[in-house]
């Protein structure tokens, strides 16, 4: 369910026919949710305050964890999909401001200072032109976002078909523990080549490449609500200490301390 859209009026920036450059709208959903391929005319920014958004860009998955955002460019084909209830913001960015950011897709985790500045703005829900303080607001927030730390963290999909048959059936059955060997045979490839090939697809051995996936599909998980012991096996760790390990490693928190930030309204931004 959306809220009401807010937006912000600026002369200098906005097009011709008079719209905001910056508009958008709180998001609030209580069950999953999936959006299909589809693209937008502007740059949107998504910032995840609790839950997890998951989103599909051309051959490779992007995970928004809360406290975090996602920057798509304007024309970036996506699909999204929610993992249960999420509470956040979509906003949308004109062309004459997308010319200073990445024209890339990037994630990034959100300060206290943006966050408190995307809820403040996103209360001006009726449409209305801003006053001055919005304006001054309206450009805080976008110096903000324009400095705060970015990451190309995402989970990139191989294009040949050989290697992607591979991918897909890990993706499937994340705790599969069939060896490098074993996966080599999968794509009719020599071990060698196999390694060689996937890294060069990918940009990641492929160790690393399985390692993100589970991690990737745990988070999930753990948004679906489901029992970290339950989550630990169902991606591959026989230990749960083990799994507690890799997954405080790679996001910054405990599988435990990671369900609660998911839930709504108890998100802590960094």
């Amino acid at each position: 369910m959306h809220a009401k859209p807010f937006c912000f009026l600026s002369e200098d920036t906005a097009p011709s026919c008079g719209a905001p450059w910056l508009s958008g709208s709180p998001v609030r959903q209580t069950n999953r949710r999936t959006t299909e391929l589809h693209v937008h005319g502007r740059g949107q920014i998504f910032v995840v305050e609790s839950g997890v958004m998951a989103v599909t860009i051309q051959n490779s998955y992007w995970l928004i964890g809360p406290g975090q955002l996602l920057w798509l460019p304007s024309g970036c084909v996506h699909e999204a999909r929610s993992h249960g209830a999420i509470a956040g913001w979509s906003l949308y960015i004109t062309a004459g401001r997308c010319s200073s950011v990445a024209h890339k897709p990037f994630l990034a985790d959100c300060t206290r200072l943006l966050m408190a500045q995307v809820e403040r703005l996103s209360q001006n829900a009726k449409g209305a032109a801003w006053q001055d303080s919005f304006t001054r607001l309206a450009e805080s927030f976008w110096d903000e976002f324009l400095s705060i730390p970015r990451h190309s963290v995402s989970l990139p999909f191989p294009e040949d078909a050989r290697l992607k048959r591979v991918a897909e059936a890990l993706s499937a059955t994340p705790a599969d523990p069939r060896g490098q060997q074993e996966w080599a045979d999968m794509a009719g490839m020599s071990l060698r080549s196999f390694i060689r090939h996937f890294t060069a697809d990918t940009g990641m051995q492929f160790s690393v490449w399985r390692q993100r996936l589970r991690i990737l599909n745990a988070q999930e998980r753990l948004a679906r609500r489901e029992r970290v012991t339950d989550v630990a096996a169902a991606v591959g760790y026989e230990s749960l200490g083990a799994f507690a390990a890799a997954f405080r490693k790679s996001t910054g928190y405990s599988p435990s301390a990671y369900v609660q930030r998911c839930r709504v309204g108890t998100t802590d931004p960094m």
